[in-house]
């Protein structure tokens, strides 16, 4: 859920991480903003929930993320823009409430279709963002000429994140609304080919990087993880 309001704000410089992993500036932010954003607050959203939390432990929650934002500000690894600290706290509380909700919908036996569809489109939207990240990553470690950032996002990121919500769309249509298997079968096809064409035609991908097969697999690789996640999760009734 945090992935379309941290492009907006990362795309407006609302702020910058400056963790030093890295020597390119903008990568290091990004990585920065992954661990955060994909791996340590999603988690607390997880204990909360699963444990039951109540608000005092919500709320204190939100403010230690509060106190360590300043923190980092101050011992210089984070940088405000037009970003508070205080925003840090007001969005957490605002996203762990919204978290709440999407809890409890899980555990219904007949969910809304409007929630069938979110619940797809938000677990597949971080697939293809790990896997341009560990890719890179290891791209990194073997010496290749590449940044650890995002080998999608390049210098296209409006346009990274557009291609990112278009295949979200098309992906959870195609799996939750009741079609036919043909019908599924053009959907998932034609993400295939938009993808295969972004990278025969080196819109994302250069030669040099990477082949267009890379960024047409990605999409298909996304599809099979949200299946294989919802069937290992007992949640195949909201394919259905």
């Amino acid at each position: 859920m945090i992935h379309p309001f941290e492009a907006v704000v990362m795309l407006t410089d609302g702020y910058r991480y400056i963790p030093g992993i890295v020597l390119d500036p903008q990568a290091d932010s990004t990585i920065g903003a992954f661990i955060s954003d994909l791996f340590i607050v999603p988690a607390l959203a997880v204990v909360i929930n699963a444990f039951s939390l109540s608000w005092p432990f919500i709320l204190g929650i939100a403010a230690a993320f509060t106190g360590i934002d300043c923190l980092y500000v101050k011992i210089g690894v984070y940088e405000h823009y037009w970003w508070k600290a205080i925003y840090t706290g007001s969005g957490l509380i605002i996203l762990y409430a919204i978290s709440r909700w999407f809890w409890h919908c899980l555990q219904e036996k007949k969910p809304s279709l409007l929630f069938r569809l979110l619940a797809i489109y938000l677990t597949y939207i971080p697939i293809p963002i790990i896997i341009n990240f560990v890719l890179a990553r290891l791209l990194n470690v073997f010496k290749f000429e590449i940044y650890l950032l995002s080998v999608l996002e390049k210098n296209h990121p409006v346009f990274n994140n557009v291609y990112l919500i278009f295949t979200g769309v098309v992906v959870t249509l195609c799996i939750g609304l009741r079609l036919r298997f043909r019908y599924r079968l053009f959907g998932i096809g034609l993400l295939a080919l938009v993808s295969w064409a972004l990278g025969y035609y080196n819109i994302f991908v250069s030669p040099i990087e990477m082949s267009s097969q890379y960024l047409t697999l990605v999409p298909l690789i996304g599809v099979l993880f949200v299946i294989v996640l919802f069937h290992i999760a007992k949640l195949d009734y909201l394919f259905r």
